[in-house]
């Protein structure tokens, strides 16, 4: 009990230092820059990345990205800081404008002069916020985030309704539909899609923390490998929060898709996407066609959609969907053109154009 209090203790100094280190750079004036977040600091990706390499070619503007494991970009315009740093503090207290793709920490106070982006990181397939049962306590930080940005991003209707409006219970009013800046990757040139990918979403051990399913991703993964035809490469991305343990798991070696290709560009490769319940089968709707639901355990959060408004085919049989891939599967409940039309009108591959065009506008209004 006494290492528990003294762990708590560390923690409340922690946070109170922070508190006033933060509200010592809130006094200095803003800087004409740009913080980046992902993921809490996890990795430069998602929709921030592709915001900041539009940036990078169109304005002038400096980038600072927050990261958990700083980075050199080699580009004099781009630097990093230690996620929750006094530096990350101070970038979050001074930038003029602030993109993050989940929430800043729950200190947060967006200056007035500020312009703040939240761009989330999907269209919700999970139920999310108030429509899990649990304490407010749970979604407080995220529902803080939305209400204090300037622009919430959205996919379009079905995502504002369900996410914003619904799940999390926030204004509409700064929400605005432009489609998803990390999606239009997959509308560039690209060889023709020779992937087979199976991209299963994380079992929750709690609210936030993952179930090790590992093990049981590495079977289904040879499974659906054995059913994967000639001339087709079978791969796997995890989650990112089992992302490191995964690039040590021999059960997946020889599977994993490479670090170094981002998951929408992976989806520029892909023929078939199996998957479960992850918000990865609305991106790649945005170009593809073909999509498996393949759900061997029930989510414990539950879903959005009946199995008759997905754009694919669901089975819980490992066996099911290896004669689905080397025949022929059902058709989808809702065919994958009128799925588009319901959950990614918005994605053009002009997006990011979109949104940064709206991110500097809202500052100049």
């Amino acid at each position: 009990m006494g290492s528990l209090r003294h762990v708590s203790g560390v923690r409340n100094v922690a946070r109170a230092a922070a508190q006033l280190v933060y509200a010592r750079w809130r006094r200095l004036p803003l800087s004409e820059t740009v913080l980046l977040e992902s993921y809490e600091g996890s990795a430069p990706a998602c929709n921030p990345a592709a915001i900041a390499q539009y940036l990078l070619e169109h304005t002038d503007l400096p980038l600072v990205w927050a990261l958990r494991e700083p980075m050199d970009f080699g580009d004099p315009r781009v630097r990093s800081v230690r996620y929750r740093s006094a530096a990350y503090y101070r970038a979050l207290a001074t930038s003029t404008y602030l993109v993050n793709n989940v929430t800043f920490p729950p200190l947060f106070d967006k200056r007035e002069e500020q312009t703040y982006l939240n761009t989330w990181h999907g269209t919700p397939l999970k139920k999310m916020g108030r429509d899990v049962d649990g304490p407010h306590r749970w979604i407080a930080n995220t529902v803080a985030n939305f209400d204090a940005a300037d622009i919430l991003l959205s996919s379009g209707p079905y995502m504002t309704r369900t996410m914003y409006a619904g799940a999390y219970g926030v204004s509409i009013d700064n929400v605005a539909e432009l489609g998803s800046p990390r999606v239009d990757v997959q509308f560039a040139p690209h060889p023709a899609p020779d992937v087979v990918l199976y991209a299963p979403t994380w079992q929750e051990a709690s609210y936030t923390d993952a179930v090790d399913d590992l093990a049981d991703v590495g079977a289904r993964m040879r499974a659906i490998a054995q059913g994967v035809p000639d001339g087709l490469q079978p791969m796997v991305r995890v989650h990112g929060k089992l992302g490191e343990k995964a690039r040590t798991d021999p059960g997946l070696a020889g599977f994993l898709a490479p670090d170094d290709v981002g998951t929408n560009a992976l989806l520029a490769r892909t023929h078939t996407l199996i998957t479960d319940h992850s918000s990865i089968a609305f991106d790649h709707l945005a170009t593809g066609s073909r999509i498996l639901f393949f759900t061997p355990v029930a989510y414990p959060r539950g879903v959005y959609l009946t199995d008759d408004e997905l754009p694919g085919p669901r089975t819980e049989s490992l066996q099911e969907l290896q004669s689905w891939l080397t025949g022929e599967a059902p058709a989808a409940g809702t065919p994958p053109e009128v799925a588009r039309a319901r959950f990614c009108a918005h994605e053009d591959g002009h997006a990011t154009q979109r949104v940064v065009s709206r991110l500097l506008a809202t500052t100049s209004d």
